[in-house]
């Protein structure tokens, strides 16, 4: 029997990336109780993350542990999210032609987290530590793009660009932030990438990217996989008619209704998908390993761009309850040879 190929896969969310990051917590935790030594990044063999699960996916690749992404959560919710009354009074049309947020306080705390992580020097894809994916759909071509470290001999591109960047590409939700323009050049190259935004526009959960990764790139049976999938929470999004249907205001702002249904049912059809795959799978080449680690919310979403002191504690104790009634189970694939 082969040895497993362990994935890590981390979905798109906004603030809610805090419930994902409190179970990584815990399971470091765990997991150093008896390798005190490894780094969560060497318990997978690929980490696949989107938007806010980009940032998660590249801080663990760079060694960052995981109780330094909660507090990063907590620290600057407030600072990435700002009131957005903050922004748009008295001048509301502003809403029509530019984003709730600027970028430029995310960009930075992302440079300089992933610059202190990578000894000072600002980190490309290619100072990863274990290989990565990350979805962005590409703007200014119109098309979707996984980028990913330097992990097979087809990636000749994706590796040169700074990983603060990458980060910020995928996690540009429209109406949220502006969509994302970055230039590079180092010792590999240098290039540009123009109007990137949130990869959860085509892959919110992007466990299919792993599987696809793992099994057309990188040669393995499906029956090698072992694949943890980590949501952040996904809610009830129910549309009555008469429930305001016609206003921009409702759908788009402050609140951006009609992004999160496309995101949380993105991450659900995602879902199913893979259960049917398993299922198709388990009758054929004995199937793959995976567990997915979800909370449901029903009808009370914590907003993705949240940053309440209130809705901090309740995502983290979500994060709590999902450690607490999982990590046997996650622990127990780890440990799967």
């Amino acid at each position: 029997m082969s040895k497993p190929f362990k994935i890590l896969s981390i979905d798109g969310g906004g603030i809610r990336g805090l419930i994902p990051a409190k179970v990584l917590m815990e399971l470091e935790r765990e997991l150093q109780k008896t390798s005190p030594d490894k780094k969560l990044y060497e318990h997978f063999d690929l980490i696949c993350g989107t938007s806010t699960g980009s940032i998660l996916a590249i801080a663990i690749a760079l060694g960052i542990p995981s109780t330094d992404l909660v507090a990063f959560y907590k620290a600057y919710a407030n600072i990435i999210f700002p009131k957005w009354y903050l922004k748009i009074v008295p001048r509301q049309a502003r809403a029509f032609i530019t984003s709730i947020y600027s970028n430029k306080a995310l960009r930075k705390k992302l440079e300089e987290i992933f610059t202190q992580a990578n000894g000072g020097k600002a980190p490309l894809l290619n100072d990863l530590k274990t290989r990565v994916c990350i979805p962005a759909f590409n703007g200014n071509e119109g098309q979707i793009n996984v980028l990913k470290t330097r992990h097979h001999e087809e990636y000749l591109r994706d590796y040169k660009l700074p990983a603060h960047e990458v980060a910020l590409a995928s996690a540009s939700a429209p109406v949220y932030f502006p969509p994302h323009s970055f230039s590079f050049s180092n010792e590999f190259g240098s290039g540009k990438n123009i109007n990137m935004i949130d990869g959860g526009i085509f892959a919110n959960n992007p466990s299919l990217i792993g599987i696809l990764e793992a099994t057309e790139k990188l040669g393995h049976s499906f029956s090698d996989i072992s694949l943890l999938s980590l949501g952040t929470g996904k809610g009830k999004h129910i549309i009555k008619t008469g429930w305001k249907p016609k206003d921009i205001w409702f759908w788009l702002f402050p609140k951006p209704r009609l992004l999160d249904i496309i995101l949380d049912s993105q991450a659900q059809i995602t879902e199913q998908y893979i259960n049917f795959l398993k299922r198709i799978c388990d009758k054929t080449d004995g199937g793959f390993d995976y567990l997915r680690i979800q909370y449901d919310m029903g009808g009370d979403t914590i907003d993705l761009n949240a940053s309440g002191k209130k809705d901090l504690d309740r995502l983290e104790a979500i994060g709590d309850e999902l450690a607490k009634n999982n990590l046997i189970k996650i622990i127990k694939q780890l440990k799967t040879k």
